[in-house]
C-alpha cells in the first residue's frame, strides 16, 4: 500500500508531504482545490504520460516521490529482479522528476529505470478508477477484456495458448497476403537477382584483380620503352673500359693505395668501395630484368578485355571492385531470403486451414468458459446492484459468434453488456440505457467483484460517485468500505455519505501565498471532520443543525463499519 507521498512543484502545490494508512482514506475540498492533481502525481509514480505542462508556474523541474509497502506475494518482485533492482523489507521508494526541458527521471530503489518498467511495476501498485473507467465500459469492443477478468487461471492459460497460435496465424496470412500481392514483382525481383548473381560470378571477381591488371598492362604497352631503357643503363654501368662501374672500380683501387695515409682518404674509399658493389648489383638485377622481358601480345590482348568486363562490373555494381564483391554478397542473401519453391503458396494455405480450424476449436472451448463465466458474473452484478438501490435493474451478457474464417484475438466471441433498469423492459445495450449515477453503480458493483482478486495494493475511486446522492449515496460508501477490507482504498468524492465511511478523512483546501495559489492537504481529527461533513451537507454555511446533522451521520457509518466487518 502507499505509506508515503512527496510532491513538489506539481501544478498548484508547491511542497506537500502526505502519510497514508491502510483502509478507506477520503479525500474531500472544493471543486478545484487540487484533489484530482493528487491522484495525478500518484499517476506519474506508478508510469502515467508525463507533461512540462505539470510543472508549477516559475518553477524548472517538478519531483513526486512515493513509499510503498508491498505484500511479500506480489509479482512485482519478479519484474524488479528481472532488471536487478534491489528490494528489501517488502518496501519500495519510487522517485520520478520532470523539468522544462523534457526530461524524465525514473528511479526505483534509487536505480535509474525507463518508463515502461515504472508501468509494468505499477500495474501491480495503483489502479486509478474514474472517468476513463466509464469510457472503457461504455466501448463495447473493451466488454470481452473485462468479463475475461474475472475467469479463473485454466481460462488465462488458454486463452494464452490461443493467442500465441492466433499470432503465428496472423503472421502465414500477412506473408500469404504478401506473397499473393507481390508475386509478379517478387518473380521479377528474383530474376534480376540471378541476374546479377550471375553476371558478377561468372566474372570470378578477385579483390585487388583490377589494380594488379593495370600495373601489367602498363607494363605490357611500355615493353619497347622499358626494354631500351634497361638496355641503355646496363650498358652505362656495365660495357668494359666505358662501363660506370669499371670507372668506379678505377677510382677505387686508386683511394685503397693512399687510404693508409689519413682517415679522410679511408672515409672516401669506403664510400666509394660501397657504391661500386652497389652499382654491380644494380647492374646484375637490370641483367635479370633483361632476360626476363617478355613481350606477348596475346596477354596484353586478353588484360584489356578482362579490364573491359572489371570496368563494367564496377560502372553496375561498384563503383570498386570491392563494392561489386559485396554486392554480389548481398544479392546471394537477398535472393536466399526471398526466393520461395513453387509449394511455398500451397503449403501455407494449407497451414493456415489447419491453424484455423484447430483456432476455432480452442475458440469454442473459452466460448464454453466465457458462458460459465458470464453466467457466473451476471448473479454477482445483480446481487450488487440491489445493494446499491437498483433493485430492478437485470445485467446480462450478450454472446454472438464471429465467423470461422473470421476469428479475433480474444476467440470467436462478440460480447456485450446489456442492461434492464426497470421491470418489464428489455435488455438494451449497456451503453445505452445507463445514466451516469446508473453506470457509477455498475462500475462499483464490478470492482467490489475483482477486489480479492486484484494484484494490486491500492486503489483509487476519482470521483467514482458523481451523480448520485440520499441512499444510493450511502450504499456506494458502504461498497467502497467492504473494497477496503481487501485492498487500501483512496477516494476522492464530494458526498458526505461516502467521507463519513472512511476511516480516515483529508480535506484539500486552495490558498493564495504571496500572489500564488497552493494547496494544502490536512488530516482531519473527529472534530474537524464534522466540520467538513457538516460543511459538505450545507454547501456554504455551517449551523448547529447541520454539525448535528454530520456527528449523527458519522456514528451512523461507525455502526456500519462494525456492520460490514
Amino acid at each position: 500500500m502507499l505509506k508515503k507521498l512527496i510532491i513538489n512543484n506539481f501544478a498548484i502545490i508547491n511542497k506537500l508531504q502526505v502519510d497514508f494508512h491502510g483502509g478507506m482514506t477520503a479525500l474531500t475540498g472544493e471543486t478545484g482545490a487540487g484533489k484530482s492533481i493528487i491522484i495525478d502525481a500518484l499517476g506519474l509514480l506508478v508510469g502515467s504520460r508525463s507533461s512540462i505542462d505539470f510543472i508549477r508556474t516559475g518553477q524548472e523541474q517538478l519531483n513526486v516521490q512515493g513509499l510503498f509497502e508491498v505484500k511479500s506475494s506480489s509479482p512485482l518482485f519478479a519484474i524488479l529482479d528481472e532488471y536487478g533492482i534491489a528490494h528489501e523489507d517488502n518496501q519500495l521508494i519510487i522517485k520520478r522528476e520532470i523539468n522544462r526541458k523534457g526530461r524524465n527521471v525514473c528511479r526505483i530503489n534509487n536505480e535509474l529505470v525507463k518508463t515502461n518498467v515504472l508501468r509494468q511495476v505499477g500495474k501491480f501498485l495503483v489502479e486509478i478508477h474514474g472517468q476513463n473507467q466509464q469510457q472503457e465500459l461504455l466501448d463495447e469492443d473493451n466488454h470481452i477484456n473485462i468479463l475475461d477478468r474475472f475467469a479463473d487461471d485454466d481460462f488465462q492459460i488458454e486463452l494464452a495458448k490461443y493467442q500465441q497460435l492466433f499470432t503465428e496465424y496472423q503472421d502465414k496470412r500477412s506473408r500469404l497476403r504478401t506473397i499473393q500481392k507481390n508475386s509478379q514483382n517478387l518473380a521479377q525481383r528474383i530474376d534480376m537477382l540471378k541476374f546479377q548473381i550471375e553476371d558478377i560470378d561468372s566474372a570470378k571477381v578477385v579483390a585487388g584483380e583490377d589494380d594488379k591488371l593495370e600495373d601489367e598492362k602498363n607494363q605490357l604497352s611500355n615493353f619497347e620503352k622499358i626494354s631500351s631503357a634497361l638496355q641503355e643503363s646496363y650498358r652505362g654501368l656495365s660495357e668494359n673500359n666505358t662501363g660506370v662501374v669499371d670507372s668506379l672500380g678505377n677510382v677505387r683501387d686508386q683511394l685503397e693505395d693512399i687510404m693508409d695515409y689519413d682517415d679522410s682518404y679511408k672515409e672516401l674509399y669506403d664510400s666509394v668501395n660501397g657504391a661500386y658493389y652497389q652499382l654491380q648489383d644494380n647492374a646484375s638485377t637490370i641483367a635479370d630484368q633483361l632476360e626476363s622481358l617478355d613481350f606477348d601480345e596475346n596477354r596484353l590482348d586478353n588484360i584489356q578485355k578482362r579490364l573491359i568486363t572489371l570496368d563494367s562490373l564496377k560502372k553496375k555494381y561498384g563503383p570498386t571492385l570491392d563494392e561489386v564483391i559485396d554486392f554480389g554478397k548481398n544479392a546471394h542473401h537477398e535472393l536466399s531470403e526471398i526466393d520461395i519453391d513453387d509449394n511455398t503458396e500451397s503449403k501455407l494455405e494449407q497451414e493456415i486451414n489447419e491453424m484455423q480450424e484447430t483456432l476455432t476449436d480452442l475458440g469454442k472451448t473459452l466460448s464454453k468458459q466465457r458462458h460459465k463465466t458470464a453466467t457466473t458474473l451476471e448473479k454477482s452484478i445483480n446481487h450488487q446492484l440491489k445493494d446499491l438501490y437498483m433493485p430492478n435493474a437485470k445485467f446480462g451478457v450478450t454472446f454472438a459468434a464471429l465467423e470461422e474464417e473470421s476469428p479475433s484475438i480474444n476467440g470467436i466471441d462478440q460480447i456485450r453488456f446489456d442492461l434492464k433498469t426497470n421491470v418489464g423492459e428489455d435488455f438494451k445495450p449497456l451503453v445505452k440505457v445507463a445514466s451516469g449515477g446508473e453506470l457509477s453503480r455498475v462500475i462499483l458493483a464490478f470492482e467490489a467483484i475483482i477486489a480479492e482478486k486484484m494484484n494490486v495494493e491500492t486503489i483509487v475511486f476519482d470521483e467514482i460517485d458523481t451523480g448520485v446522492s440520499g441512499r444510493v449515496a450511502q450504499a456506494i460508501g458502504d461498497k467502497i468500505y467492504k473494497v477496503s477490507q481487501f485492498l487500501q482504498v483512496l477516494c476522492i468524492t464530494h458526498l458526505p455519505q461516502v467521507a463519513a465511511m472512511s476511516q480516515r478523512q483529508f480535506e484539500i483546501k486552495k490558498e493564495t501565498v504571496k500572489d500564488k495559489t497552493e494547496t494544502r492537504v490536512s488530516l482531519l481529527n473527529d472534530l474537524q471532520r464534522v466540520d467538513a461533513i457538516s460543511l459538505m451537507l450545507a454547501g456554504t454555511k455551517v449551523t448547529d443543525l447541520t454539525r448535528q446533522h454530520a456527528q449523527e451521520l458519522l456514528e451512523l457509518a461507525q455502526g456500519e463499519q462494525k456492520r460490514l466487518d
